[in-house]
């Protein structure tokens, strides 16, 4: 009996520039993973040429190449095209600043989707958040699309929509009609995995450490929101974990601080000019 094939699937946005390519795949390389898998690299926006210094990195890695046209649809998009055209089992999808933290991340999230019966997709991280006011009241559990393990079969059955802007990629990720939502409505469930390879049901989501909590000790593939939790100070992380996993934020927004700030130093700075 075959194996069944593993895509891991890394979108290479050309607007990012090279650094979080370079930042991804050392992670990739420092990483153990022994669950054997294709690495399905999206050149995304790249036109002739443009990929020469990107090639060179890849000089020693094996991958498959997928050109995606223009730079629309986000990270879904793309998600959407490479999983409709390319044939594979189970497709795991890692975003543009994803980075891998751990060893063996691929086979937790293998034997987390494949070891539930009721699973129907497993992700890194997941969150309670309602971040507009037109998605679903909090809680509103969603896994979050930066890093995730779905099977063709089931995501043949996600009805996505046109991404052409952030509120539409939203609305895949934690709206009404997100991903996690089509998946529990299929009559399956998400789960999150941890770096440990305990799969989570939601409700123990928020104790995971996985997203916008403790030192986030069990998250196996970072991006720059978890990267902003995690450089925070108490303020920012208390008012983060707020919005994830109480719905009810205790103090004001530190961006907004930061902003403030940020405006005063021009005003000053203008009034001494």
């Amino acid at each position: 009996m075959a194996f069944p094939s593993i895509a891991v699937v890394h979108l290479i946005r050309k607007s990012n520039g090279i650094a979080p390519f370079k930042d991804f795949l050392q992670s990739y390389h420092q990483h153990r993973e022994p669950l054997e898998h294709d690495l399905v690299l999206i050149f995304k926006d790249f036109d002739l040429d443009e990929d020469t210094d990107y090639l060179s990195l890849l000089k020693d890695t094996p991958f498959v190449r997928y050109d995606y046209a223009g730079d629309d649809g986000l990270d879904i998009g793309p998600y959407s095209a490479v999983g409709q055209q390319l044939d594979y089992d189970y497709f795991c999808f890692l975003n543009s600043f994803s980075r891998i933290e751990c060893d063996n991340w691929l086979t937790h999230l293998y034997t987390g989707l494949t070891g539930s019966k009721d699973a129907g997709i497993v992700g890194a991280s997941g969150s309670w958040e309602s971040s507009s006011e037109t998605d679903p009241p909090f809680p509103n559990p969603h896994l979050r699309t930066n890093g995730f393990l779905i099977s063709k079969a089931i995501m043949a059955q996600i009805e996505f929509i046109p991404i052409n802007g952030k509120d539409d990629a939203r609305i895949m990720e934690s709206g009404k009609c997100s991903i996690t939502r089509q998946v529990t409505a299929m009559g399956m469930l998400p789960y999150v995995v941890d770096s440990e390879g305990s799969c989570l049901p939601i409700d123990d989501w928020p104790a995971s450490l996985t997203f916008r909590s403790g030192d986030q000790q069990g998250l196996m593939i970072s991006d720059n929101r978890t990267r902003t939790y995690l450089e925070g100070d108490a303020w920012t992380r208390e008012y983060l974990y707020d919005l994830a996993w109480t719905g009810n934020p205790s103090n004001a927004n530190p961006f907004k601080r930061k902003q403030l700030k940020h405006r005063l130093r021009r005003f000053f700075r203008v009034r001494r000019n």
